[in-house]
């Protein structure tokens, strides 16, 4: 992994330089990259450099997680002010949070950079060359599309006709131009089709686990974009798009692969607790820093800086508080696991620890779960379980009661009866529960247009697209020609 961080830093650094010094360095660059990209060792190093990237703070480890979602979701607040901001949709004024919109635009394209040129080299090869060929274009095929799916979530309509942003193919220098949403959606999709096809018939991921048989890259398939991925981002972004037909059998594929059972109520507290899960994490980043960023703004209070779930605990009267959302559709008898997931103590600020190594932090910060893989769980078998749910509703009733009540009986709570009715409503609050603190609750939202119920104005806010889409960074069009700005 070491070895990976120097290569990336190099390739940072090409990234990084102007136009004109990048001609001065580029004999000698171009050198040191066909070195690099000479061998399998050469292509790995490079792969887990990008995985790296993926988990800094400015993507998947803070920011498109709970750093950034779970504040305009209302799941989570903050003192900081630029949060408090974000908390009222307010985009332009606080600068503070202006410049942190242009780190996570800058910091997804600067690997999407990386990306592409681990694909132009690869181009370069042939599956004569390396045995994994298809393996590695598969997975950096996957990371181009999960990461500008991402930034289109985040900074585009859904309306597939206005503008989206760019959707860049390549390694090079130029001025990419901006892609309708539509055309977005479809690079996405045909990016993670080819990567589907490249990756079926490499898949090794087994169930139980079982890494020892394997050569080192193809062993922790969940820290990598393996084949079951590529098919949950594909429910995801057919799902988000509307297309139920397609997201069902997506989301389907990844349960009917028997790979990612659903854990059952005694792993709930701790099996995504700053590691990733043996059993649902379908796909998730290793990262050593993690703990620190989840110690710094999720566990340890620190006024201005941490983050909490809303709660009436110290007098507030807030509209939906997390305590509401899990009284949400249960009755009074009934336990819902997933609270364990919160430490509430009387008068003092409610802590969301769902994703926090806290029995490390408190085994004074040694690995109090050595054998399993620390880091961030990005997409886990649960959302797939409710995607099918929800797009089977109306075409396939019974199978869609039937993935919804795996679901929430592996939550602990009671399975509906057949004398209840399963409705969009009841699976959109399921999923919030669900999904509390991972990011996709405000991503839901905007999907279904939903009017927001605002904890931190205390009012409902009507849905608009001057909410649901941020801004993008107004360094990005400094340059552009008139053609291409912001419309």
């Amino acid at each position: 992994m070491k070895k990976a961080y120097i290569i990336l830093g190099f390739l940072l650094a090409l990234a990084s330089t102007s136009c004109n010094d990048f001609l001065d360095v580029h004999p000698k660059g171009e050198k040191v990259e066909d070195d690099i990209f000479k061998d399998s060792q050469g292509f790995e190093d490079a792969i887990y450099g990008v995985y790296g990237h993926m988990a800094d703070n400015k993507l998947y480890g803070m920011d498109l997680v709970w750093g950034i979602t779970e504040i305009l979701s209302q799941n989570l607040s903050s003192d900081n002010p630029e949060l408090v901001a974000l908390s009222k949709y307010d985009y332009k004024t606080n600068e503070s949070l202006r410049q942190r919109f242009t780190k996570i635009w800058t910091a997804a394209y600067t690997n999407i950079g990386y990306t592409n040129n681990v694909l132009k080299n690869l181009n370069k090869k042939s599956p004569e060359d390396l045995p994994l060929y298809d393996v590695y274009k598969g997975e950096m095929l996957a990371a181009r599309a999960m990461l500008h799916f991402d930034l289109l979530r985040i900074f585009a309509s859904t309306d597939r006709s206005k503008q989206g942003i760019p959707y860049v193919k390549t390694f090079d220098f130029s001025v990419k131009p901006f892609s309708s949403v539509g055309e977005c959606i479809d690079f996405v999709i045909s990016d993670l089709t080819e990567a589907e096809k490249l990756l079926e018939n490499m898949e090794t991921m087994a169930y139980p686990r079982d890494d020892t048989q394997y050569l080192r890259f193809n062993r922790w398939r969940e820290t990598h974009l393996n084949l079951y991925a590529v098919q949950a981002l594909l429910a995801r972004v057919y799902w988000y798009t509307g297309d139920n037909a397609n997201a069902a059998i997506y989301a389907q594929k990844v349960i009917n692969s028997q790979k990612f059972p659903l854990v059952d109520v005694t792993e709930i507290q701790t099996y995504l607790a700053g590691v990733l899960s043996p059993k649902e994490t379908i796909f998730g980043l290793y990262s050593t820093t993690y703990l620190d960023f989840t110690t710094e703004y999720l566990y340890t209070w620190q006024s201005y800086k941490s983050y909490a779930p809303f709660d009436n605990e110290s007098g507030s009267n807030y509209m939906l508080p997390w305590t509401a959302i899990y009284s949400m559709d249960i009755t009074p008898t009934m336990q819902d696991f997933r609270k364990t997931h919160f430490r509430q103590q009387a008068k003092s600020p409610a802590k969301c620890l769902k994703l926090v190594d806290y029995l490390t932090i408190e085994n004074n910060n040694s690995p109090a779960r050595p054998e399993l893989i620390s880091g961030i769980s990005l997409i886990h078998s649960s959302e797939m379980y409710l995607i099918a749910a929800d797009a089977l509703l109306e075409d396939n009733y019974d199978l869609a009661f039937k993935y919804f009540n795996d679901e929430i009986t592996s939550r602990g709570l009671t399975p509906l009866s057949n004398n209840e009715t399963l409705t969009s409503e009841r699976i959109y609050n399921e999923f919030r529960k669900e999904l509390f603190c991972e990011g996709q609750q405000w991503f839901n939202m905007k999907r279904l247009k939903r009017d927001i119920i605002s904890n931190a104005e205390n009012r409902i806010i009507p849905a608009s697209e001057d909410i649901y889409v941020i801004p993008i960074p107004e360094e990005e069009f400094e340059y552009r020609p008139e053609t291409d700005q912001k419309k």
